[in-house]
């Protein structure tokens, strides 16, 4: 029997990690790491350097704006340093860029030690509204994917409106959606069914940044209260807009109806979905958000917005209502969904397609394999 290549994948990315050590890009580069050989995790985010098995992460912290040029000078020599030590132990290597500055440190990486890499894009950033980033940055950032796409050696998407938007730009990519952790095979433990209860919880997990919509969701709220008086919302995740939105829910007359939690680890999220009555994505742009796929496999009822690759991925699924991105269509989905709850079985049914479609293990076979792709078709 052929013993298969080892490979050191040096992985550099721009987006934020919360300040936690649990996170769904911890257990998933954990369980990859072990598959392929060893993974340099080389992220941005408060300080951090720790060892799990054969993954290891340096977290440094990126600046926003042109100072990012600092984080991305730091990841390269990191990244080179990383690169050239595996090579010298015989392990075949691979760079990974997730997000634009996570493009640049991993392209440039590539260029100094002659070794493939793999562009990882979450978002569709081909389809992003102007409200999303503002008329300037989303010009660059289109640019931006444009330009690491054509010098990549392979381009790894997470949803097919994605795929189809470098199509017709005559770029190829490589689907391979996200995944599902290990802990959602089993569904979280509820204390009652979704909207049984006198009044419904609501919950939004995801960073607070412009594109998440979080803004709309907040001015929905504020409309949905008006019928539904007891209705609350339970917010996970942290980031730049948060003053903002504390605010824009103070003037709307929410503060006491809405609940900004911070960063929380994975575990954390399960016992929120297990308490949610309703799920709601906002987004104004989307490329397949994986909070979706967890929402539907703890089986709660989800309205999110018709974005992005979030259309075809729910394409069948019952209980799964999607809206304009709109605070007037998101209230009235809500309301919608708040006056006649999914059946159980529809709940259980979405959650059947979603372990089987977008199961860990699976997933990160499909992943796996494309690294190896990548590696084989350079040697070639």
């Amino acid at each position: 029997m052929v013993e298969r290549q080892r490979i050191t994948v040096v992985t550099i990315s721009g987006h934020r990690q919360p300040d936690i050590e649990d996170s769904a890009d911890f257990r998933s580069w954990n369980a990859l790491a072990d598959r392929l050989g060893h993974a340099w995790c080389i992220w941005a985010g408060p300080h951090l350097r720790c060892d799990r098995g054969s993954m290891h992460v340096v977290r440094h912290p990126r600046r926003p704006g042109p100072r990012s040029l600092l984080w991305v000078v730091k990841s390269v020599r990191l990244g080179v340093g990383l690169a050239r030590a595996a090579a010298r132990a015989g392990e075949t290597v691979v760079l990974n860029g997730a997000e634009p500055w996570g493009w640049l440190a991993a392209w440039t990486v590539s260029l100094i030690v002659r070794r493939p890499w793999l562009m990882d894009v979450h978002g569709d950033y081909l389809g992003l509204p102007v409200a999303s980033l503002g008329r300037w940055r989303k010009a660059v950032l289109e640019r931006a994917v444009l330009v690491f796409a054509r010098r990549a050696t392979e381009r790894r998407v997470v949803a097919q409106s994605m795929a189809d938007a470098l199509s017709r730009r005559g770029i190829p990519s490589a689907l391979v959606p996200p995944r599902l952790q290990q802990v959602w095979e089993d569904p979280p433990v509820r204390t009652s069914p979704p909207l049984s209860g006198p009044g419904p919880s609501l919950l939004a997990v995801g960073r607070l940044v412009p594109s998440k919509g979080y803004d709309i969701l907040l001015e929905a709220l504020a409309t949905l209260v008006e019928t539904v008086p007891a209705a609350r919302l339970r917010i996970v995740g942290d980031g730049p807009e948060r003053t903002r939105l504390t605010a824009l829910a103070e003037r709307l007359g929410l503060a006491g109806r809405v609940t900004f939690l911070g960063a929380r680890g994975v575990d954390d999220v399960r016992e929120e979905y297990a308490r949610a009555d309703l799920f709601v994505i906002s987004s104004r742009d989307e490329g397949l958000p994986r909070t979706l796929l967890e929402a539907a496999s703890a089986a709660v009822p989800v309205v999110a917005t018709r974005v992005g690759g979030i259309p075809a991925a729910v394409s069948g699924w019952p209980g799964i209502v999607l809206v304009l991105p709109d605070a007037g269509a998101l209230a009235e989905g809500l309301r919608r969904v708040t006056a006649s709850p999914p059946e159980p079985e529809d709940l259980a049914a979405v959650r059947q397609k979603v372990l089987a479609v977008y199961a860990f293990s699976t997933n990160l076979d499909q992943l796996g394999r494309l690294y190896r792709d990548v590696t084989e078709r350079v040697a070639v």
